[in-house]
């Protein structure tokens, strides 16, 4: 999904319609999605929360053990788990830097998404060449996004800053013999709890300690990936 990137502008897009899809085939490919702070705990739920090597900060749903493999979509393209995240549900918009503007972030799309591809649905811009009601609610919502995508980085920045953020491995048994899962980071608990009252009295006033537990709860969902391995 979003490989072909554009900033959404009248001039080149003003004849699109968009409709609504059911569909989730576009990201069977994806393997894991970025969480902000208010996903963590419905997605606590059903994925496995970890941090990646690429960015040790922000949380990752982890949607399968395998790159370019999602296990939650069916063969149909429906989510098999009540929670989609919101990244999905968003698509095809998205906010992307403008080039040379690194700083300022742009309404963006994907016109090659199947929700513009039957010439059918609503008009993404008014006839005087605005952006739709529906459409700027779009927007304001990937804002939303975006900032809590930001303070969720923010916030555990700080964790890692002070090495809590670190390797981690889900262990379990196959056949009475231990395996293992590794290759993600994690909160080191014990290391958290040695930590003076004063710090931990902020980490609990700032929601860090919360999203803590909700990340520290979700790594019993990598049974949901091992589980037929133990069959």
């Amino acid at each position: 999904m979003n490989k072909n990137i554009e900033a959404l502008a009248h001039s080149q897009h003003k004849d699109l319609r968009l409709s609504k899809i059911t569909s989730f085939a576009f990201a069977q490919n994806v393997s894991s999605v970025k969480l902000s702070f208010s996903e963590l705990r419905q997605a606590s739920r059903y994925y496995p929360i970890v941090f990646l090597n690429a960015d040790s900060s922000l949380p990752q749903a982890l949607l399968s053990l395998e790159p370019g493999k999602n296990n939650f979509i069916d063969e149909t393209g429906n989510w098999k788990v009540p929670y989609i995240p919101a990244y999905f549900r968003l698509y095809p918009f998205m906010l992307a830097a403008i080039q040379g503007q690194e700083e300022k972030l742009a309404l963006c799309i994907d016109p090659e998404a199947d929700h513009f591809k039957s010439g059918m649905g609503d008009p993404l811009f008014t006839a005087d060449g605005e952006l739709t009601e529906s459409v700027q609610k779009i927007l304001k919502t990937l804002e939303m996004y975006q900032k809590e995508i930001l303070q969720t980085q923010a916030l555990f920045k700080t964790l890692d800053k002070q090495g809590l953020i670190v390797d981690r491995a889900f262990k379990y048994r196959v056949n009475q013999a231990e395996k293992s899962i590794k290759g993600f980071k994690g909160v080191d608990m014990e290391k958290l709890y040695t930590l003076d009252d004063k710090s931990l009295a902020g980490y609990v006033k700032n929601g860090t300690m919360q999203m803590v537990y909700e990340l520290n709860h979700s790594l019993s969902n990598f049974s949901k990936f091992v589980a037929p391995a133990q069959k």
